[in-house]
């Protein structure tokens, strides 16, 4: 039975990778268009892995009103 990648998992921690970059690889005195780009692109990235997490195909589960057996519900 084949399992499918969890596309949104992978792409909200490829998010962190991308907003990390600029602090990690970028010295700190440089102009800060770049970070700003870095970190809208992993907004974005981020808000499809939230999207693509929220439209994954999971069984959903009706959840039954609760009943304390006194007939009265």
């Amino acid at each position: 039975m084949p399992t499918r990648l969890p596309l949104g998992a992978i792409l909200s921690a490829a998010s962190a990778v991308i907003c990390a970059i600029p602090t990690l690889v970028l010295p700190a005195d440089s102009p800060n268009a770049p970070k700003t780009a870095f970190l809208a692109v992993g907004a974005v990235v981020f808000a499809v892995g939230v999207a693509r997490v929220r439209s994954e195909a999971n069984p959903r589960r009706v959840v039954a009103p609760y009943d304390d057996g006194d007939g009265d519900s």
